[in-house]
């Protein structure tokens, strides 16, 4: 973790589509609202809006090469991953301006969740360095899953996305899905199982704000191996409403495990995501990139001795 420092460049990359569900804006804000922002809270002047992933893509790579101390992603979780994918493992940090409708990175990060607060905040944040997960290729945040939770995930992200229709698919793959066996290798053991659901986090929250692994720690280099057997659908879909929206809720059917990379083995192929993205089916391998982003953000809380289940 690094020491606070000024920002002597700084460019805000805003995507003025974000915090749009189902059709539907649910939050955001107009690129004059970004800009009068940016000059209340001492942000500078380089303000890019992107229509399109690539064009963020490119602001990011572009900043990065100009060695820009700070590049500030102002949009959803989606927005804010594309910008933070450019930003690994280099000097330049990555700070938040939170338009999206859940904002997991920054609800991790005790960062505000509303815009004007973030960026009043932001200047006296400090630099962290944060783990990011990688599986298949592809980098992730939050949390890879493998099983139920994959596939509805995969409905849920559909109905975001507009495809109404995703609502019933996903009672539907409710009522067929069936505990499966697998077999997790992890850094010092194999754990063999027959659960509905593993999560493999590397923070708090995932989806809907769902709190899957309430110990999860973004700077430890470790995943929270969350293992979900014993449950009935019910029971799993009622436990996994109440820890929506940041809520936290122990259950003893849930077991934690702490490993670096995580192989996962299925006797028959089983679903599997990362964070958004929808990585095929069983074997599949996660692993930590330990300390792999600057961040800009408040200093990370006193680690909790209780927070873990075993």
């Amino acid at each position: 973790m690094s020491g606070a420092a000024p920002y002597l460049r700084i460019r805000v990359i805003y995507n003025p589509t974000s915090g749009e569900k189902a059709g539907l804006s649910i939050n955001g804000a107009s690129e004059e609202e970004i800009r009068a922002l940016m000059e209340r809270h001492g942000l500078g002047h380089d303000l890019v809006v992107t229509e399109t992933e690539e064009a963020g893509v490119r602001a990011a790579r572009e900043a990065v090469a100009a060695q820009y101390d700070l590049v500030v992603a102002a949009g959803g979780d989606g927005t804010v991953g594309v910008i933070a994918c450019e930003l690994l493992d280099t000097q330049t940090a990555l700070g938040v301006l939170p338009l999206g409708s859940i904002m997991n990175i920054p609800r991790m990060l005790d960062l505000p969740r509303d815009v004007e607060g973030a960026a009043a905040t932001l200047k006296q944040c400090i630099v962290r360095t944060i783990d990011v997960g990688e599986a298949s290729g592809q980098l992730f945040f939050e949390a890879g899953s493998v099983g139920l939770n994959a596939a509805i995930f995969r409905e849920g992200q559909r109905f975001g996305d507009g495809e109404y229709a995703s609502i019933l698919r996903g009672i539907w793959v409710m009522l067929r899905y069936r505990p499966a066996r697998m077999m997790l290798h992890l850094d010092d053991r194999v754990v063999k199982t027959r659960a509905l659901m593993v999560t493999v986090a590397n923070g708090p929250y995932t989806g809907i704000g769902f709190t899957i692994a309430p110990g999860a720690r973004l700077d430890d280099g470790l995943f929270d191996v969350r293992v979900f057997r014993g449950f009935s659908k019910m029971e799993l879909l009622l436990h996994l409403w109440k820890i929506a929206f940041g809520r936290r809720r122990y259950s003893p059917k849930v077991s934690t495990y702490r490993s670096s990379r995580v192989h996962v083995e299925s006797v028959h192929p089983l679903p599997c995501r990362a964070d958004s993205h929808d990585l095929g089916t069983t074997p599949v391998t996660f692993t930590v990139r330990s300390g792999a982003l600057r961040i800009a953000a408040p200093p990370p809380p006193h680690p909790d001795s209780d927070s873990t289940e075993t």
